[in-house]
């Protein structure tokens, strides 16, 4: 078979590939929308066309099973995450580090600033974890906890703890997306980040500018305490404080700079959190292991901080593990039958001696992969695979893609109200798809700046000098 998606659809009619496509994505969201099912059980009910359909391209049953299964296997690593984020967020409140982290943050922060502070606060704590959902579920959680202490929309909050998060997902080398974008295109890994910076960098200043700006609404001079100090009062009821409290932080910042696995990183501060939760805290281990499960619980007599801290645990991850699951088993049947390529193949190939379009189709079929797979991971691999001989055919530097997909991918999944990503960050943050969407303004910035750059040339390297430039990094080695 072969190792080209375009290649392995020559056989399979445009219009035909079209069909199942369409049929897969308005099934999902028909039941999702219509109906108000879940989406993971859509994917799952999906399978009883999905599979008949693609055996009908001259597929077996086996191999069809296996193109899904395939998929499945490639973003396991990636989907367990999601469960260990469950178990690190509960143990990380159980423990009193993000209570604690809340409480600095209400009396050092004012409004005014708030949502400058909360970009800058999650980029670097992205940047120095490589992880979007674990800074989504530590610091994240803890600003949006100020937030709304302060009165600042949960929205507007989401949106910049995201649009941080996504920042560093995007530029830390310990970033799996960074690497897998890398590893697909074939990029250097430190060459495709500073190629990034090219167009992710005056992205994130106009965000910084913008949410700055939009802090400028909420006056500090008028701003009623009240409700921070009740805040921090009660949490202070509730946690003991000390410097104690952030070592399951970091022990995970540690390891993950020192590129360790993640999954062991992650591990190894959700059982942190439960050692300073049992000596600090006075929780028992019993209890313990039941808010790892089912999430933190507990009932102070005052609403807004048992919404603030009753989250976390294995089951609260749940629907987004299952979504990833069973959305890359459809699209390993889709794309690795060659249906997706069929489909793609003519705007590929409409491509060719074209610099706009190749950077403007590599950014559809991104979203469109994030769209129908439901998550990012996916969404880099498809339009990778796909794109990277179309790039080489018009003379372009493979960093040019890999950079595309990370617009696509890594920030188009915040956008995708169904996406995994954007399933997550409602989860976590407490805030709707639809209030923090329109405030992902990194999601939103960045790929105007790879169009503007296509239409121009301005950053679009031409494939023979990076090649050279490879070679003398190579020889200089």
């Amino acid at each position: 078979m072969s190792d080209s998606i375009l290649e392995r659809g020559n056989h399979i009619k445009f219009g035909y590939a079209a069909m199942v496509v369409g049929l897969v994505f308005l099934f999902v969201l028909g039941g999702a929308i219509i109906f108000g099912a879940a989406i993971e059980t859509m994917f799952v009910l999906a399978w009883i066309f999905t599979v008949p359909l693609v055996m009908k391209t001259g597929y077996t049953y086996k191999e069809t099973q296996g193109f899904g299964w395939k998929v499945v296997m490639e973003s396991l690593e990636a989907n367990f995450i999601i469960l260990i984020v469950g178990t690190m967020v509960a143990a990380l409140i159980a423990s009193g580090t993000v209570p604690l982290i809340i409480v600095l943050g209400l009396k050092a922060i004012s409004p005014k600033a708030f949502l400058l502070t909360t970009l800058l606060v999650c980029s670097f704590t992205s940047l120095a974890t490589g992880t979007s959902w674990g800074t989504i579920g530590t610091a994240g959680l803890a600003m949006v906890g100020i937030g709304t202490a302060m009165g600042v929309p949960a929205g507007m909050t989401a949106g910049a703890v995201i649009s941080g998060a996504a920042f560093g997902d995007k530029m830390s080398p310990l970033s799996d997306t960074t690497n897998l974008a890398a590893a697909v295109t074939g990029t250097p890994l430190m060459i495709h980040i500073k190629h990034m910076t090219l167009t992710t960098l005056p992205a994130y200043i106009l965000c910084a500018i913008i949410f700055g700006l939009m802090g400028l609404k909420f006056d500090a001079s008028g701003y009623d305490p009240t409700i921070v100090n009740n805040t921090i009062e009660a949490l202070g009821g509730i946690f003991n404080f000390s410097i104690i409290e952030f070592l399951p932080l970091v022990v995970v910042v540690i390891l993950l700079v020192k590129k360790a696995p993640p999954i062991m990183a992650l591990l190894a501060g959700t059982f942190m959190g439960v050692a300073v939760a049992f000596f600090r805290q006075g929780q028992g281990i019993e209890m313990l292991l039941g808010y790892l499960y089912n999430g933190y619980s507990i009932d102070s007599g005052l609403a807004y901080i048992d919404k603030l801290l009753n989250r976390g645990g294995i089951m609260s991850m749940t629907g987004p593990f299952l979504i990833v699951f069973s959305a890359a088993a459809i699209t390993g049947m889709l794309s690795e039958s060659g249906i997706l390529g069929a489909l793609v193949k003519p705007m590929a190939n409409n491509c060719e001696g074209s610099r706009f379009k190749t950077v403007l189709y590599t950014l559809i079929i991104g979203y469109t992969t994030n769209m129908v797979g439901s998550s990012m991971l996916l969404a880099e691999i498809v339009p990778g695979t796909i794109m990277k001989p179309i790039f080489k055919k018009n003379k372009l530097a493979p960093e040019n893609l890999s950079r595309l997909l990370e617009d696509s991918g890594t920030l188009g999944a915040w956008l995708i109200p169904w996406n995994a990503n954007a399933i997550f960050g409602a989860t976590m943050l407490g805030a709707s798809v639809a209030s923090f969407v329109p405030f992902c303004l990194l999601s939103w910035i960045s790929p105007l700046f790879s169009l503007f750059y296509a239409a121009t040339g301005l950053t679009m390297k031409p494939l023979i000098e990076e090649e050279e430039e490879v070679e003398m990094a190579i020889a200089g080695e």
